[in-house]
């Protein structure tokens, strides 16, 4: 009659402790879920590459100078448009309360009616700002000038040199956005400068 084996088999449960908790033997960690979420991960990613663009090694690193020269160019065109397309942020604004501040265009004004107008009202800072604008336009229509809203009168000069039309431009000027007086006697010397300028003037 056969005798039954004996089982020898013993758990060294030391042992199998120590293997469960070695990282090297846990072959189910795979199969787990991942502790970062997709969004969490891909802003780690975003994160790095950014710190890796912008970290600066040492005081040698080249690319201080060109993150430098970036944001000045960048500075560079944000004014260029500011100053191309709204001029009026970089005008003086200079104005003696209660004038008109309406923009100095020179077209679809009637510049006989409104001189009339103002000098009937003794207007004279008005008075002057219309034989200015009258004189520009006429400047303008012989293509003596090339006439843009967002031009400063000083621009004009350098267009156009005449002596005549350089006290004229000061003298605006000095009225405009001065605070300077307007008298009846500067707009008949304005009108005199306009003038001698439309006869072929002083240059």
């Amino acid at each position: 009659m056969l005798q039954s084996l004996t089982d020898t088999l013993t758990c060294d449960s030391s042992l199998l402790h120590q293997y469960r908790s070695d990282e090297a033997y846990d072959y189910a960690r795979e199969l787990h879920a991942p502790d970062v979420n997709l969004w969490e991960w891909l802003m780690q990613k975003i994160g790095e590459l950014l710190n890796d663009i912008f970290s600066i090694n040492d005081k040698g690193d080249i690319r201080i100078i060109i993150y430098i020269g970036l944001s000045l160019v960048f500075i560079g065109i944000i004014a260029f448009l500011m100053y191309r397309f709204q001029p009026k942020l970089f005008s003086r604004s200079g104005r003696l309360k209660g004038q008109n501040t309406d923009e100095d265009n020179i077209y679809g004004v009637d510049f006989e009616k409104e001189y009339a107008k103002a000098m009937e009202q003794k207007d004279y800072y008005k008075a002057v700002r219309i034989v200015y604008l009258r004189t520009l336009r006429w400047l303008s229509d012989n293509k003596k000038i090339s006439w843009e809203l967002y031009k400063t009168p000083t621009q004009y000069t350098r267009e156009f040199l005449s002596t005549d039309f350089l006290h004229m431009t000061h003298c605006f000027m000095r009225i405009r956005y001065g605070n300077y007086t307007a008298t009846e006697g500067l707009v008949a010397q304005m009108e005199a400068w306009e003038g001698e300028m439309k006869k072929g003037g002083t240059v």
